[in-house]
Order: structure tokens, then C-alpha cells, then sequence
């Protein structure tokens, strides 16, 4: 027995009680204790056609998925694993009843066979980066095809320990494709012991999202700006410099992690009192100076309304978050130094003059005042964003010819 397989059954008593604070402290139900676990899967009719199942780990992953099921659907039926309550919200909130939904369970040989057996799936399609021993072996001893998609490898999981690095080799041989985001992650996945032969470069699913564009009527009556997905230290910062200018317009801030609402509001308190709250029901009003929206759901529409957006997690060490929904709307898009966790569609989005990086917070307060009065440099940096992700056209169809080839609509 490998040193992987040993310790996830020793430390299983400290795993289920790992998820039931998890459950707790998410309120995320019994449902998500129990399925973690790998138990309690409601009955499912067997498929009257081919099952795929994707597992997202999260928002972000079910975000970036959704061109390519809403393309696969109805030809196929659709099941969707997330690791988080957060994910299963925005399954329900994008697909309804369209798709089956479930938590995945923990990688225990007995659970992986629970979640087949009920779901019956035709084929596994793991988005980004999720690397479970367990579930790709038995997936390949039940002639059930693995395929990660919209590949990406953190170069930390080239340094992970021996044993580790060792299960995720032997994992990634039982893959039956890589469909990668770019060639750094190609070479990455065939370093940590992927075959050559079956990676390949698609590019990033993320830009099929231009290709099923939806408009949202203006969810604020008053011009602002959108500060999103902001991580601890940045709605201060920024809020507190943004005050300082006594600006008519209106700051709009989309935290990252919605449960963090009742800090931030006490951070906020202090700064202003003239600070609305989405969660308490509240709407901006004519004196309002910050408007804190905590509710999940409610970017896109912001995004395609926003004078300029402010993309958080990047003036801390973050890694940024993504840039390709505002440029599809156009905006003006400002960011802090680090974006490592979207390198590629940052340099994209640059090449093109389409994004202003800053280096800190001093330089985005300059730029935001530089931008904020001036239309057409706004509406020229929007169109040179949009220009950068419009070069990227064909991607879904390319991902659905190396996913599906023949079976398209056969």
C-alpha cells in the first residue's frame, strides 16, 4: 500500500471531523456533511442517454464550465460534483434542474464506488486541476474515460513531497486526456508524469464565455465604481483612499468570501457612516458613499454597469482573480501586482492594452482619478479588453471536438 493510500485511511476520523466543522461553520447542511463523506445520494434514475459527469471544485470552476454544458445539453445529461456549498449555489442559480448536482466525496475507495454506482456516469471530466488517486483508479477499472480540461498545474504541485508527487503521477497516467490552458501548463502536467501524447493545448475555456453573452438591466441608479472579488485589508485600503476624494460616484464592493459581510461592515462603520448593506436588504441612496454587496450571484450584472472595475485579490498576495468577465462587458479594468493565478490571460489582456496594472494602491488611486473623468480613455481601454478576448475565438468548439469528436449529436 502506497503512503498515500495509508494515510488517507488513517486519518479518516480526522477528515470526517475536518468536514463536519466545515458543514458548521458554512451551514451548509446535512446534505454536504453526509455526501462528503459518501453517503446519502438520493436515488437517480438510471440515464436514458450518456451521463457526463464534471466535477468543479467551486465557483470559479462551475463559472468556467458552463459554456461547455449548456453546449452539451440536451444531447447529454449532465452531473456536477462541488467541493463547496458556494459551488452547489451557483450550479442551482446557472442550471436549475437541468443538472444533477452532488458534493464530492472524500477520495475513500468505498465512497468513489457509492457516487458511480448511484450516477452511473459515462465519462469523468475533472475541471483545472483536482488530482484524486482513488477516484481516477476505480474510474479506469469501470472503463469510465478521465479527461481534465481547462488544465492548470500550480508549479508548487512540481514541489510537492515524493510520496505525494509519486500518487500524482501514477494518477495522471490513467488520464485518457489533457486538454490544457496553455503550453506552461502543458509542460507541467507532462513533468509531474502525464503522457506526452495525450496533452494538448486548447487555451482557456474561460473565453468561450463570449460566445453566449447575457445583458443585465443597470442593478444601481447611479454611476460607480466596482471593486470585486476583494480579499481581507483591500475594502479598507481602497475604501478609505476612495473617501478621501469625496467623489459623486458611488464604490461598490463584491467581497470575494461573502461570510467575511460582518468584518468588513466593521471596518467600514469606521471609515463612513453612510455605507449600505445588499444581505440587510438595504439599497444605495442619493448620500450613500459605499455600498457592500455580500450576496453571491451578482457580479455579471454589476460588471456590465460598472464606470470601471477594480479587480481585488491582486494588491495582496492572492494571486488575482478573473479578468475575462469584465472585458467582456468592455470596462475599464484596473489591477493590483500580483495576478499569478491568471498570468496568461493578464499578459493576454496587456499585449492588447486592454488592462491597467498597478504597481500599489497609491498608483491605482492615481489611475482611477486619471480614468474616472475621462470617457473615451475608458471606452478605449474596454474595447482594446474585448479585442483581447475576441482574439481567442473557437475555443468551446475546439474543446468540444477534442472532447466529444463523433459523438456530437450522433
Amino acid at each position: 500500500m502506497t503512503l498515500y493510500q495509508l494515510l488517507i485511511r488513517l486519518l479518516s476520523p480526522l477528515i470526517v471531523l475536518l468536514i463536519l466543522v466545515e458543514a458548521i461553520k458554512r451551514k451548509a447542511g446535512s446534505a454536504f456533511f453526509l455526501q462528503r463523506l459518501g453517503l446519502s445520494y438520493p436515488p437517480v434514475p438510471a440515464p436514458t442517454t450518456k451521463r457526463i459527469w464534471l466535477h468543479c471544485a467551486s465557483v470559479g470552476e462551475v463559472n468556467a464550465a458552463e459554456p461547455l454544458i449548456r453546449a452539451i445539453q440536451p444531447q447529454f445529461e449532465v452531473l456536477i460534483t462541488t467541493n463547496t456549498p458556494t459551488g452547489k449555489a451557483v450550479v442551482k442559480t446557472l442550471f436549475s434542474d437541468s443538472v444533477k448536482h452532488c458534493y464530492l466525496p472524500m477520495d475513500w475507495p468505498f465512497a468513489i464506488r457509492r457516487l458511480l454506482k448511484t450516477y452511473q456516469p459515462s465519462e469523468c471530466w475533472i475541471l483545472e486541476t483536482e488530482i484524486w488517486p482513488n477516484l481516477y483508479r476505480i474510474c479506469q477499472q469501470k472503463q469510465i474515460p478521465v479527461k481534465i480540461i481547462n488544465a492548470r498545474m500550480s508549479p508548487k504541485t512540481l514541489n510537492a513531497p515524493p510520496w505525494l508527487k509519486e500518487a500524482y503521477q501514477q494518477s495522471l497516467q490513467l488520464v485518457t486526456q489533457v486538454l490544457a490552458r496553455s503550453q506552461s501548463e502543458t509542460d507541467r502536467f507532462i513533468k509531474l508524469g502525464a503522457d506526452p501524447q495525450k496533452v494538448v493545448v486548447i487555451g482557456n475555456l474561460k473565453y468561450a464565455h463570449q460566445e453566449m453573452m447575457t445583458h443585465y438591466p443597470k442593478p444601481i441608479n447611479r454611476d460607480y465604481i466596482l471593486l470585486a472579488s476583494s480579499h481581507a485589508d483591500e475594502e479598507l485600503r481602497i475604501s478609505e483612499a476612495w473617501l478621501k476624494q469625496n467623489r459623486p460616484e458611488l464604490l461598490v464592493i463584491v467581497p470575494r468570501h461573502p461570510k467575511r459581510s460582518k468584518s468588513i461592515q466593521e471596518q467600514l462603520l469606521k471609515l463612513t457612516k453612510a455605507i449600505k448593506v445588499a444581505s440587510k436588504g438595504q439599497s444605495p441612496e442619493s448620500e450613500t458613499k459605499l455600498f457592500l454587496d455580500d450576496r453571491l450571484g451578482q457580479l455579471l450584472p454589476l460588471f456590465e454597469h460598472a464606470k470601471l472595475v477594480i479587480m481585488g485579490g491582486s494588491f495582496v498576495p492572492k494571486g488575482g482573480h478573473n479578468l475575462l468577465e469584465p472585458a467582456r462587458y468592455q470596462k475599464a479594468i484596473l489591477t493590483g501586482p500580483d495576478m499569478s493565478d491568471f498570468k496568461d490571460e493578464t499578459a493576454l489582456l496587456l499585449k492588447h492594452k486592454g488592462l491597467l496594472q498597478c504597481a500599489d494602491l497609491l498608483e491605482l488611486n492615481t489611475s482611477i482619478l486619471a480614468l474616472i473623468d475621462d470617457e473615451k480613455q475608458r471606452l478605449q481601454l474596454g474595447q482594446q479588453a474585448l479585442c483581447a478576448i475576441q482574439s481567442q475565438k473557437g475555443i468551446l468548439e475546439n474543446y468540444l471536438k477534442s472532447l466529444l469528436g463523433s459523438q456530437r449529436n450522433s
